[in-house]
């Protein structure tokens, strides 16, 4: 999270940003690593500060945290980089003090790439990424290619947190790298509190467990070196009142590549919002809808299926259709050949595919649908 002491302007913003997303969480307001210990020298390379160039020190401009993903592109929360334009920011890559910041470890930024349906008056959507002018040297080793893909691998273990955000003892930011071990919990416990599509939760509540803080937002949670979580927010006190909200890396990993192969950032995922089932009349079938909308996929190729099933039942899945985007939300109808009665509720999760950008909507938590 930003810091709650507003030194740089482009902080109030991020704090109101905050303080937004948790009114839908409905847990006390939001985001180095409280309860965390130094990291190791030489094995957090990969984690990045986001520094605003008009303070004095590197470590008074320090705000936010990222992730080196290979020598030129950094991942971290969109609501870092809201509202600032490049040289409004300088990465400090390769040194885990940030007193020790010397001219070698600040790099320029020349692109900021938001992802497109990022609104800081909702939650959700909260990843950027940053281009760096030049890259970093060879002495300095980015995360390459060590984010997760795909929404649906391992939520129930043990992540670590890393960043230079506000301790116990340093409230306005740590000088050294810190990270902190936490456990993530499962889709279902995250969605139960809340969370919307794109979101895993970590910091089980009230456990000794370490917590991220102001200044760690945009910062890396891992699992056995694979990024798998960027820290976006939780409770105010940094406390375990409630857990910490991280952006999915995998649920965003087909954007993430799409930009870094040089496609356009305005495009996003092709994310359904709606998903309904009726039963077909005349027979025990049911007829499955979803609607879906994307940002700037105008005349993509778009391929979507459901995979589905009742309670006690084998997972079935749906035919693949394609059709070209027309309009910004298209809407697709598939049946689902099983005998199912009304009122009965299916588990269904939606995969949609843009054909023309390779990028992916894979539910990220199963939508429970009743048969009307």
């Amino acid at each position: 999270m930003a810091r709650a002491v507003d030194t740089f302007g482009h902080m109030g913003r991020a704090l109101a940003i905050i303080t937004a997303m948790l009114a839908l969480w409905g847990a006390p307001v939001a985001l180095g690593v409280v309860g965390g210990t130094p990291a190791d020298p030489g094995t957090g390379d990969h984690v990045v500060a986001l520094i605003d160039p008009s303070q004095p020190t590197t470590r008074s401009g320090q705000f936010c945290t990222g992730t080196l993903l290979d020598p030129q592109w950094v991942v971290t929360a969109a609501h870092c980089t809201q509202d600032l334009r490049p040289e409004q920011v300088v990465v400090a890559a390769g040194q885990p003090v940030l007193s020790l910041v010397a001219a070698g470890n600040r790099f320029a930024v020349d692109v900021i790439a938001t992802y497109p349906m990022y609104d800081p008056r909702r939650w959700g959507h909260d990843i950027a990424l940053v281009h760096l002018a030049q890259p970093v040297p060879a002495s300095i080793s980015p995360a390459t290619e060590r984010y997760q893909r795909g929404p649906r691998a391992a939520y129930a273990a043990n992540g670590w947190v890393s960043g230079w955000g506000a301790t116990v003892d340093a409230p306005t930011g740590s000088d050294q790298l810190l990270t902190g071990q936490i456990s993530v919990s499962t889709p279902a416990q995250c969605y139960a509190l809340g969370a919307p599509w794109g979101t895993i939760c970590g910091t089980m509540p009230f456990t000794t467990e370490a917590a991220a803080c102001w200044g760690d937002s945009g910062g890396p949670l891992e699992h056995e070196g694979i990024l798998i979580g960027i820290v976006s927010f939780g409770p105010e006190g940094c406390d375990n009142t409630s857990p910490t909200a991280y952006t999915h890396v995998g649920t965003y990993s087909t954007w993430v590549d799409w930009v870094r192969s040089g496609g356009s950032a305005r495009v996003s995922l092709p994310e359904v919002n709606t998903i309904n089932a009726r039963q077909v009349r005349g027979t025990r079938w049911t007829q499955l809808t979803m609607r879906w909308c994307q940002s700037g996929g105008i005349g993509h190729r778009i391929i979507t299926r459901f995979r589905v099933a009742h309670a006690g039942e084998a997972w079935h899945y749906t035919r693949s259709t394609a059709r070209t985007m027309r309009t910004r939300c298209g809407q697709w109808s598939v049946q689902h050949r099983h005998a199912h009665r009304k009122g009965q509720v299916l588990t269904v999760f939606a995969d949609v595919r843009d054909a023309t950008t390779g990028m992916r909507y894979w539910s990220t938590y199963p939508v429970r649908v009743r048969i009307t």
